[in-house]
């Protein structure tokens, strides 16, 4: 890097990336809520009330600096789309390097396993996985940059990660005794990832996609299928996880998670009709976080 940004100190260049790709308010929040919402529906699938723990400290740590890594990894396979498509960005600028990103990355990764192996050594294996598979992915798409512009072909690839996600909360609440073992707390994982790819679906669904933009309505999906395919998976994690947690035998609290779903409803309603050329992206992370909130608070309740 031979410019003054560059040079500038390096926490001050870290801190000026982290403010660009890795909003706190945003990513913590969310991988807060996705933990804990985890922990609780796993515990309200056993019957049981959910508490706050070291445990859950850790999980949500953990995904916090798991989703950073992602995010450094986003920005090394993301170089060659965005020297032309985005100039502005903290690569392409000069404000980190490559060999930065890669050791922020060796960082993250180490932090993410050590601190999981006293508390549930098999999550400790999962995360290495997570970490393992997601520097694999990065190399594919260096080797082969237009796999990014191939939306469905790229989410089927990539999307191993966020069910590696859940697989590590899963072998974290079970290893960690926080419940038993089991196919409905197993089940959890397609619930959660499900619900992430509504918001995935929500942000790529548009009425005008351009050629050769990153869109699913780009795709052989068309402008409908991307919309109704939207739609669907948010409704699918509802659907599961009532076959799952079984609502109708708990106490109202246990209904209110389904309360999110006025979101996507709202949102196909205003893309499928027209009166939005896009999925509104605000609609599908209002679904996420009223969906985690009020797993908490229904866990919390009983």
């Amino acid at each position: 890097m031979s410019s003054a940004v560059g040079q500038a100190p390096a926490l001050l260049r870290y801190r000026a990336f982290l403010g660009a790709v890795f909003a706190p308010g945003v990513h913590v929040t969310y991988a807060v809520l996705w933990a804990c919402a985890y922990e609780a529906a796993a515990v309200m699938t056993a019957g049981g009330v959910w508490r706050p723990s070291v445990g859950s400290l850790v999980r949500a740590m953990t995904i916090i600096v798991v989703l950073l890594h992602l995010r450094l990894a986003d920005e090394r396979m993301d170089e060659s789309y965005d020297r032309i498509h985005n100039p502005d960005r903290p690569l392409i600028t000069g404000l980190v390097s490559v060999r930065e990103l890669r050791r922020a990355g060796w960082a993250t990764a180490a932090l993410a396993i050590v601190v999981n192996v006293p508390l549930a050594p098999w999550s400790a294996v999962t995360v290495a996985l997570l970490v393992g598979y997601t520097e694999l992915i990065t190399r594919l798409t260096l080797h082969s940059p237009r796999l990014r512009d191939r939306a469905l072909l790229y989410i089927v690839v990539a999307y191993p990660v966020q069910l590696l996600i859940g697989v590590y909360l899963y072998t974290s609440v079970t290893g960690a005794k926080v419940v038993q073992p089991g196919i409905r707390p197993a089940l959890l994982i397609i619930v959660f990832a499900a619900a992430f790819l509504h918001f995935e679906f929500a942000r790529k669904t548009v009425r005008d996609p351009r050629s050769g933009g990153r869109t699913y309505s780009a795709t052989a999906l068309g402008i409908t299928g991307s919309g109704v395919l939207t739609l669907g998976w948010a409704l699918l994690a509802c659907t599961l996880l009532a076959a799952i947690t079984e609502p109708w035998h708990m106490s109202d609290a246990a209904l209110l998670p389904y309360v999110a779903l006025v979101f996507p409803v709202a949102g196909a309603f205003s893309y499928l009709s027209g009166r939005e050329q896009r999925w509104p992206t605000s609609l599908a992370m209002l679904y996420l976080i009223v969906l985690d909130a009020a797993l908490v608070t229904s866990g919390w309740l009983g």
